[in-house]
């Protein structure tokens, strides 16, 4: 009788719910924990220790030791991760602008959840813009072309970024075509796949695509992002305009031009144009230079 009453009370052996929640549970309480020092740390104003903190991001558990223990629960990691990176990107965006471990957490994100486009896309952008990583974030959406081959989104994103960026103007070209064949693409992409083909690096194409991107995006990080690429590019714009014209002033009288203001009187130029973030262009040796310094155009 005795021995029945012991095996009627014993425990079972095998795994129960709550053996199967912690792993999720030690996820959840992983970034919970970073979000509070971090939080703290920002309260204290502690940028050193803060800076610390944000680099052991790198020994957080990779996407897919993350994507193993989280089982069923991937999704919720998933948005855990999601979060973490905005704040992590806002952050530097508005401190430092550097993105050490940007690629990490996305990466950690897209293993976790394969399908999540808008985690590609923002991700890649940030990228190759912010993070000015342009072949990694190539290399990141070549992951979610594997993961996702119906989705237009990712090869047209690994297409504008060789394009803008790495000038690599045949392989933008390919990646566009491919983008234009797949189902719901915009309809304008087929044309940037000639366009590329064409080698035709203008700054109103340029300008097309980035409005395309911001009229076509409901996130509000990465409208910011075109907004400040816009401006880059009217400066750059701006930039080579006035440099073209002082190149052919001083090829046509032996000599650079004294100042801006005589490529204007001497009929190089109609006006001087804007300098969109509020300076002013002059004159250096010869190259057209801005007084709004380079950590203030980005």
């Amino acid at each position: 009788m005795l021995e029945e009453v012991k095996s009627l009370g014993a425990v079972p052996a095998g795994p129960g719910r709550l053996s199967r929640l912690l792993p999720l549970v030690a996820v959840c309480w992983g970034f919970v924990g970073v979000y509070l020092l971090q939080l703290g740390l920002d309260r204290a104003g502690e940028t050193r220790m803060r800076e610390k903190m944000v680099q052991e991001l790198a020994y957080f558990p990779s996407g897919r030791f993350t994507r193993q223990v989280s089982l069923e629960y991937r999704e919720l990691a998933a948005d855990l991760v999601w979060l973490r990176s905005i704040q992590y990107y806002g952050f530097h965006l508005m401190t430092d602008r550097k993105y050490e471990w940007l690629g990490h957490v996305f990466g950690i994100l897209t293993t976790l959840d394969p399908k999540f486009i808008g985690a590609y896309h923002f991700g890649a952008m940030t990228l190759a813009w912010d993070a000015r990583k342009p072949q990694e974030a190539v290399d990141f959406l070549a992951g979610g072309m594997a993961a996702n081959p119906l989705n237009w989104q990712l090869p047209f994103d690994a297409g504008f970024a060789s394009y803008m960026l790495l000038r690599d103007y045949e392989r933008a070209g390919v990646l566009f075509d491919i983008a234009s064949r797949l189902p719901d693409a915009w309809q304008i992409t087929s044309r940037w796949a000639a366009v590329a083909m064409s080698r035709a690096g203008d700054f109103e194409t340029a300008r097309q695509m980035w409005r395309e991107i911001y009229e076509n995006s409901e996130n509000k990080a990465l409208r910011a992002l075109v907004i400040r690429q816009l401006r880059n590019l009217k400066l750059e714009e701006g930039t080579a305009a006035l440099q073209a014209a002082a190149d052919r002033f001083a090829d046509d009288r032996g000599r650079p031009p004294a100042d801006l203001r005589e490529l204007v009187s001497s009929g190089y130029v109609d006006r001087l144009p804007e300098e969109p973030y509020g300076g002013r262009f002059y004159l250096q040796d010869g190259k057209v230079r801005t007084t709004t310094p380079p950590y203030q155009r980005e």
